[in-house]
């Protein structure tokens, strides 16, 4: 998307001019530093992404604070690393405001963003360019099939020519995020991993890393590489004390592991017992009114 920037060093009579830019619709993304935090009255701003949080709850108001103005709702998203968590915390008390955490978009989420835009553009294409292509269409229906012909042409509007999952827990590529829930209360993690073994083999053991308590601890969440999706797929089969299922969006999690040693991974498959995490990346998403 066409965008500008705006920070301190850019002279007055130039940031005067990005901002009459931005507010009449010139260009759609401004990036910016604090200066375009405070005083800017801009309408119909709908999202703002501060990429990562403040030190202090004010600065967090007034970035926010340039979405949903005049009685309008907008998207306030922050990014954030779990060595930062601790700040929004801080706003969270302070502001007395509450964040929805999410995870990064699945590569599902992606594919159908993407192809609903795909179809937008191809609305907007006129009927007079339409007919130069109709022949060729016609090749391509001959040999694919309509519907494989029109997916791949929707694949490559939408630059969708490789799909690469990734963990929702920490954004890793090449992992996805499974969810094992249980019908109690579990004390400590090592209980997951023996209904894991269960059902999967020691071997598993090598597979699951990043594993974590759901909120309330009836159950964990964890990752494993995409490629051993099927196999545990095939392998498992849920019963009425454990239920095992791909992720669609980031779970409630504890806010803290309680458990050390052989539970709580830092390094993968639960081995170091600090209390770390070993990939972090997180993001919060709250709405400003």
């Amino acid at each position: 998307q066409d965008a500008q920037s705006l920070h301190g060093d850019i002279p007055q009579k130039q940031r005067e001019v990005t901002l009459k830019g931005f507010r009449n619709g010139v260009f759609e993304v401004l990036i910016a530093t604090n200066v375009a935090a405070r005083g800017l009255d801009i309408p119909e701003v709908d999202l703002v992404i501060q990429c990562s949080p403040p030190k202090d709850v004010d600065s967090y108001i007034h970035r926010s604070g340039r979405t949903g103005r005049a009685g309008r709702t907008g998207i306030c998203i922050c990014l954030f690393q779990r060595r930062e968590e601790d700040l929004l915390k801080q706003v969270e008390h302070k502001a007395g405001i509450t964040f929805k955490r999410v995870g990064v978009p699945s590569a599902t989420d992606v594919i159908k963003a993407s192809s609903n835009d795909a179809k937008k553009l191809l609305e907007a294409i006129p009927p007079s360019a339409v007919d130069y292509f109709r022949k060729s269409a016609q090749e391509l229906i001959d040999e694919k099939g309509a519907v494989a012909a029109l997916a791949a042409a929707l694949a490559h509007i939408s630059g969708a020519s490789y799909i690469q999952q990734r963990s929702l827990l920490n954004s890793t590529a090449g992992f996805v995020t499974m969810v094992l829930k249980c019908s109690i209360e579990m004390r400590t993690m090592s209980y997951a991993w023996r209904g894991l073994k269960e059902q999967l083999g020691e071997e598993v053991d090598a597979k699951v890393s990043a594993m974590r308590f759901l909120k309330g601890k009836t159950g964990v969440c964890f990752d494993i590489p995409v490629g051993e999706l099927s196999n545990i797929q095939e392998q498992w089969r849920d019963t009425r004390r454990w239920q095992l299922s791909v992720a669609k969006e980031l779970p409630e999690l504890e806010e803290y592991p309680q458990e050390a040693g052989r539970g709580f991974s830092r390094f993968g498959n639960g081995r170091q017992g600090d209390g770390g995490f070993k990939r972090n990346n997180w993001f919060k998403n709250g709405n400003q009114g």
